[in-house]
């Protein structure tokens, strides 16, 4: 089971996964964004899964073939199965 570390006055591992995927779309509030920003400046295991959906954004933007939408689906629910620790 995977601990989830939490940043001294700011958001647990847990809560940042559950958030991500809005933060790095600019859809959070100005408070959770800030908190999620710095709870990525020190936790490398959460800016490391940042930075694998940044690179799967970037790929699939720069992609010009259209995207089946089942496929897209999959990989979402893919990426929530990771957050959750059930897929190391």
């Amino acid at each position: 089971m995977k601990l989830f570390k939490k940043m001294r006055g700011g958001l647990s591992c847990d809560d940042v996964m559950e958030v991500l995927q809005s933060y790095l779309d600019g859809e959070t509030d100005t408070e959770t964004a800030r908190k999620v920003a710095s709870h990525l400046d020190e936790c490398t295991d959460c800016d490391l899964e940042s930075s694998v959906y940044q690179n799967i954004r970037v790929s699939l933007s720069t992609n010009k073939a259209p995207i089946d939408p089942v496929v897209l689906d999959s990989l979402r629910q893919f990426g929530e199965r990771v957050s959750r620790g059930e897929i190391d």
